[in-house]
């Protein structure tokens, strides 16, 4: 089943071209496709059961979305939509690869890699073909978040049980090492010089910087909350960090650690704030509020809240494409 709200609309009247914002709501197995013109859910589509993190192909024609698990259910899929159609094109079988969460599109290549929390991997899977082409043991409970090195080399997991990181080498597609963090390390970030891993931890409520070369701590910062996004901005610069029993989010600079903002994001309807994502030039950052069913928008410039932009229940994971609905 197929759901739209403006897409149909769209592709009736040729709407002027418009960029377009994907989350995944999670409480109703569903995707929006948000206008990001007109601040409009464009199309909403039927994921598998809960669907959490989006990764998005270079060129944004693609976005995929995992199955996750919720509620006795564990998924074993991702779902491949094609943007400009708003349309699912293919369900990826990832077979015994189970609980889906953090997802990366591998640059440079048709594949994505995603962490399989129950079975305690990765798995990369070619996402034209369907085709499950690798997968990596980290050995740790809870691999949940992923992020990549700017070469695609490495990998590296945050794991909220173990307290840990791990790095997986892409090129022999192996584990290289396991890194000891705070407790229950979930957000995970990486420099776009590659030379820092940032980790959050959400029981020992800090952030902590290591070195990607020798992986010595560089520094802990406590934290006034559950630290349990970390995003780097494109030229790594600043560090964004979501809160979600505070409802905010905070700006460091990458370099001093200072704070540069606090962001309240309750009074814009921003409730239990979770994923981040910072748009290709940096001058917006978005927060998708998973209790409140919108994704809040933040202006860089001055940090302030420029649009409250409605979506499906449990909003959560994040992707942007240059392209719209209708294909312009």
């Amino acid at each position: 089943m197929l759901f739209r709200t403006a897409a149909l609309s769209l592709l009736l009247t040729g709407a002027a071209h418009a960029d377009t914002l994907i989350t995944g709501n999670k409480q109703e197995a569903t995707i929006s496709l948000i206008d990001l013109t007109t601040g409009k859910e464009a199309a909403r589509l039927e994921t598998g059961q809960a669907p959490h993190e989006v990764a998005v192909s270079p060129d944004g024609k693609l976005a995929v979305v995992v199955s996750y698990r919720a509620q006795g259910y564990t998924g074993n899929t991702l779902h491949v939509f094609d943007i400009e159609k708003a349309e699912k094109i293919r369900v990826i079988d990832l077979g015994d690869h189970q609980g889906p969460h953090g997802l990366k599109w591998i640059p440079g290549t048709r594949e994505v890699i995603a962490t399989t929390e129950v079975s305690e991997n990765v798995v990369i899977a070619n996402v034209d073909t369907g085709e499950v082409t690798g997968s990596i043991s980290t050995g740790q409970q809870g691999t949940h978040m992923v992020a990549l090195s700017p070469d695609a080399k490495t990998a590296y997991t945050a794991n909220i049980a173990s307290g840990s990181f791990s790095v997986l080498d892409l090129e022999v597609r192996s584990k290289s090492r396991d890194v000891k963090a705070g407790q229950g390390t979930e957000g995970i970030t990486v420099s776009p010089d590659g030379r820092e891993v940032w980790v959050g931890n959400n029981n020992s409520r800090s952030v902590m910087i290591f070195d990607a070369e020798s992986f010595e701590m560089k520094a802990e910062l406590p934290m006034a909350g559950i630290p349990i996004r970390v995003e780097m901005n494109p030229d790594g610069s600043l560090v964004a960090i979501s809160f979600p029993a505070r409802h905010e989010v905070i700006i460091l600079d990458a370099i001093t650690h200072e704070q540069v903002a606090v962001i309240g994001l309750e009074e814009a309807g921003g409730l239990v704030p979770v994923t981040l994502l910072w748009s290709p030039d940096g001058s917006k950052l978005w927060a998708a509020a998973t209790n409140a069913a919108r994704i809040i928008e933040i202006e860089t410039a001055g940090w302030t809240i420029t649009r409250s932009l409605a979506a499906g229940a449990g909003s959560d994971g994040l992707g942007y494409s240059p392209l719209d609905v209708a294909g312009e």
